[in-house]
């Protein structure tokens, strides 16, 4: 008969061994890609805030210049001179002049009341009324002004013939109702008082730039911070400047022109304009999404009056993350495929001499006894080999004499079975041993390679958000999620740190341990690791307690683990006992909590690997204190009578007498 299993010895083998293979690809795979994705972002923001960054040192660089030019203006002799003299006719060239050559759109002198005596872009203006500008009366106070001011329609068209036709900008989409344009001009501004040689107050000088319309400034923005670099035809990087939520100047492009009286998107606005805060995140911006900085540009009494933008295309970024998503899943096919060659050529190896070993026992179940197998291996399956071997010849012992003895048959008979059984029992338990063997190996295998796997991004991840911690101060924006992200890496280390303790085999020291003393320095020493809160620590040491045979060490380790549980499980208050006392040839320590204690059907379980009932708990403790324990040839029991706490006594042998 050709044995045909349905599912056979081999694809379960190629199976067991492809399944976990896969998984850790997969996980791989996806932290990476996370990992990726986590860097892009972080690089991004950090690129987005320098740009920000410089944006705004160019605005304040403009502001600086526009100061300088006016508190230089204002000092000049033949100023102070003119204003002494009441000849102002003689100022107008030298005042036009001066706006002209320095790029000003207005340069205005006013009295020591406020009241207007010359304006350098409009000298014909007959107006002649008292400034009520902000910035006027602070000059005039002693105190030099340079920031952010906006002036009406009325007041641009006295400061100048075609400011108010300069600073007219069309919304974009019109209104239903209301204004069709934002009259409006937003100017840096720069204003000082003029003093005589006494430092009487003469007047007061100020001079600004419109940004309304003013395209040079932004462009100049914009190819600072990027540079020329485009993206299928479209420019990387984006400049803009508003008044409210219009864009006044803007290298943003709608069609052909530019997105002039286009406006900020809402969720911005709201975050912008109405808190005062900055924006650091995606947005729409016009037809096209963007990676964007935002910041409010405020006026002399501190309230936002715009906004400063700075944005780079997203496009990029997204097909960067494209192609680091398709090179990772490519890397996982390609390991996938590669792992399932593996698995299927190992599991043939492992499969060919069990499959031998089938077809020998059907020939002897059909009768033949003079096969001999090959012990080719010196493992589990070569001693199966073996016993099989053995086992032929006993049959072929039982067939001689069975028929040289026929008389002695019924006797013979039962000798055999009993040798029969004895040899299936035998064989039975190889079975067993090989498979819990095999599945313990796994384990150990399974939690030593994710713990080296997760241990190493840990480490670089913890790395990184303890120089980020020592860069960021207490208040600074990420501060509490960084915090966040170090205790959970501290985490991780402690999880991965307890599977290698579990699947590294323990090496073992005996020596005459004196237990006493080791649970007092633990009881010492154990608030240091877990707060005791109103916990009451009762030591019921047996001051008379022999030595047993074991690893300080390793006896340390367990101890630890059990007083550490009981004190979780109290929650900060309770009586926590521990017992030592003699026990025949053994020494019994009992550790006793008044915790809530351990539920029925988890008490089966509670020794078993990765089984925790705590949150954030690995389930490893109990389990190595488990090895441990058995590893120096002592017990390990769990007590627990519902709602009275739950109480661990481990015996281990003491050291004998003689």
């Amino acid at each position: 008969m050709t044995l045909v299993p349905s599912f056979s010895i081999r694809r379960k083998l190629t199976l067991a061994a492809l399944l976990p293979l896969v998984v850790i690809l997969l996980l791989v795979t996806l932290a990476a890609f996370y990992l990726i994705n986590a860097w892009i972002v972080g690089e991004t923001q950090k690129r987005l805030r320098n740009d920000l960054n410089a944006a705004r040192e160019v605005l304040r660089s403009e502001t600086r210049r526009v100061e300088d030019v006016v508190r230089f203006s204002a000092h000049s002799g033949a100023l102070v001179e003119a204003l002494e003299g009441g000849d102002l006719k003689r100022l107008r060239p030298d005042l036009e002049a001066v706006r002209r050559r320095e790029g000003l759109d207005i340069l205005t002198l006013a009295g020591p009341r406020g009241e207007i005596l010359l304006r350098a872009a409009n000298p014909e203006d007959p107006d002649g009324s008292y400034s009520g500008l902000p910035f006027v009366t602070r000059a005039l106070d002693g105190e030099d002004f340079s920031g952010v001011a906006l002036l009406d329609a009325e007041e641009l068209r006295h400061e100048g013939d075609d400011l108010a036709a300069r600073s007219a900008v069309p919304l974009d989409p019109l209104p239903l109702a209301g204004p069709r344009f934002e009259t409006r001009g937003m100017f840096l501004v720069g204003a000082t008082a003029v003093h005589d040689r006494d430092g009487t107050v003469l007047g007061c000088l100020y001079g600004g730039v419109l940004l309304n319309g003013n395209l040079p400034l932004v462009d100049r923005i914009r190819n600072l911070v990027y540079g020329s670099e485009t993206f299928a035809g479209t420019g990387v990087g984006s400049a803009t400047i508003f008044l409210d939520e219009v864009r006044i100047a803007t290298t943003i492009l709608k069609g052909e022109r530019r997105a002039l009286g286009t406006r900020i998107s809402p969720q911005v606005a709201a975050a912008v304009l109405g808190r005062g805060e900055g924006w650091l995140a995606r947005a729409r911006v016009v037809d096209d999404w963007y990676l964007t900085a935002y910041e409010p540009i405020l006026a002399a009494e501190g309230q936002a009056i715009g906004a400063l933008y700075v944005g780079r295309l997203e496009r990029p970024f997204a097909e960067l993350k494209s192609r680091a998503s398709f090179l990772l899943f490519a890397l996982l096919l390609l390991g996938s495929l590669l792992g399932s060659l593996v698995a299927w050529l190992v599991a043939r190896h492992l499969s060919l001499p069990i499959l031998d070993l089938a077809r020998s026992a059907e020939r002897v179940a059909a009768g033949e006894r003079d096969l001999v197998l090959p012990v080719a291996a010196r493992d589990e399956i070569g001693h199966l080999t073996g016993t099989f071997n053995r086992m032929t010849a006993a049959l072929r012992e039982r067939d001689k004499e069975v028929d040289a003895l026929n008389c002695d048959l019924e006797r013979k008979v039962e000798e055999r079975s009993a040798l029969l059984e004895t040899k299936s029992l035998q064989l039975i338990a190889a079975q067993e041993e090989l498979l819990r063997s095999e599945k313990l190996a796994a384990i150990g295998s399974l939690a030593a390679g994710v713990a080296h796997e997760i241990n190493n991004p840990a480490a670089i991840i913890r790395g990184n958000v303890e120089i980020l911690l020592a860069e960021l101060d207490s208040a600074a924006l990420g501060r509490e999620e960084a915090d966040e992200i170090l205790r959970q890496t501290e985490r991780i280390s402690r999880i991965t740190q307890g599977m290698l303790d579990f699947a590294r085999e323990w090496s073992i020291h005996p020596e005459p341990v004196a237990v006493n003393r080791i649970l007092q320095e633990i009881v010492e020493q154990i608030g240091h690791q877990v707060p005791l809160g109103r916990v009451e620590v009762s030591l019921e040491l047996d001051p008379s307690l022999p030595f047993v045979e074991g690893d300080s060490g390793r006896l340390r380790q367990v101890f630890t683990n059990l007083l550490v549980n009981a004190l979780q499980a109290m929650k900060g208050e309770g009586v926590l006992r521990v017992i030592s006392r003699c026990a025949g040839e053994e020494v019994e320590i009992a550790v006793a909590d008044s915790g809530p204690g351990i539920s029925s059907p988890d008490l089966a379980k509670i020794f078993n690997p990765f089984f925790t009932t705590r949150p954030g708990g690995t389930g490893l403790g109990l389990s190595v204190s488990y090895g441990i324990v058995q590893a120096l040839k002592g017990r390990i029991e769990v007590d627990s009578p519902p709602g009275e706490g739950a109480t661990f006594v481990v015996r281990l042998p003491r050291v004998q007498r003689g």
